[in-house]
């Protein structure tokens, strides 16, 4: 297999030469992928726009002896209404991140693409972008097999806690805009799903 189209979502890029960028793709077919998008640093480029992080897009790729090429690629959605805040759009950039740092080459995530979706409207729509950032976080960790059972570990955190994680695991992210959670109570939360993290990253 040489060339082949992919859906994929944006996950994240940086600069590769002085022309070229680097882009991290999630897809369906091939998991995390590393791409060179040719020209992708110039303000001419074809790819202007289309590998903004968290773009989903259909992308058409080329196998290359050494690195996998970029050679088409049109946004199917942008979630505009994201980009609109800046509470929403440092949200979403979290999420890329995470899920970049959390997924190695190839690897896949059943439904992931499906939960970056639900997570990406629900951000859109919500007035509590931590809160779904957050819900998403232990999502994916879940859905990786990287967490525990909050109703049965053993730990020092106060039940409220574990019941709160739970809850993030287990309902719909559009039932976590009922949840109401005080400043010092978010900073236990950051803190337990930042060890977590840091632990499986």
């Amino acid at each position: 297999m040489k060339s082949t189209s992919v859906n994929c979502v944006i996950l994240g890029h940086r600069d590769f030469t002085e022309n070229d960028k680097l882009i991290f793709l999630y897809t369906e077919e091939f998991g995390k992928i590393k791409v060179i998008a040719k020209g992708g640093r110039k303000i001419t480029s074809k790819f202007t726009g289309h590998v903004e992080t968290l773009n989903f897009a259909m992308a058409e790729i080329y196998f290359g002896p050494k690195n996998i090429i970029l050679k088409e690629i049109i946004t199917i959605k942008n979630f505009k209404k994201i980009r609109d805040s800046l509470d929403k759009l440092s949200a979403a950039i979290q999420i890329a991140e995470i899920t970049n740092h959390l997924l190695y080459e190839n690897q896949k995530i059943d439904n992931l693409m499906s939960l970056l979706t639900d997570t990406l409207q629900q951000l859109s729509t919500s007035e509590k972008p931590a809160l779904t950032s957050q819900a998403y976080m232990i999502k994916i960790l879940d859905q990786s097999g990287m967490i525990p059972d909050f109703k049965t570990i053993v730990s020092s955190l106060e039940e409220k806690y574990l019941k709160f994680f739970h809850y993030l695991k287990t309902q719909p992210l559009n039932a976590i805009d009922k949840i109401s959670v005080t400043e010092k109570e978010n900073e236990t939360i950051n803190l337990v799903i930042k060890k977590i993290l840091n632990y499986n990253l």
